[in-house]
């Protein structure tokens, strides 16, 4: 076997692996990513749920504190 046909065939062989990458790269492209994308758009409506909740505690634990001051002042 010659040497250019050596290199003929890694050629070759190069390219249908770079095809193959190429197909990878298009399928997680447009299916993994899309999936991604959605689970962090739930992970945002959990977290901002979580954040109105600890809102309304720390409000609540305020409120509560100056309700009792101002009944223990008078």
């Amino acid at each position: 076997m010659s040497t250019e046909n050596k290199w003929a065939e890694v050629t070759e062989q190069n390219s249908k692996d770079i095809v193959d990458i190429k197909h990878d790269i298009k399928t997680i492209k447009d299916n993994h990513l899309a999936h991604l994308e959605a689970d962090m758009a739930k992970q945002s409506k959990a977290i901002e749920k979580i954040d109105t909740r600890i809102w309304a505690v720390l409000i609540i634990l305020v409120v509560s504190t100056v309700i009792g001051m101002i009944k223990n002042g008078l």
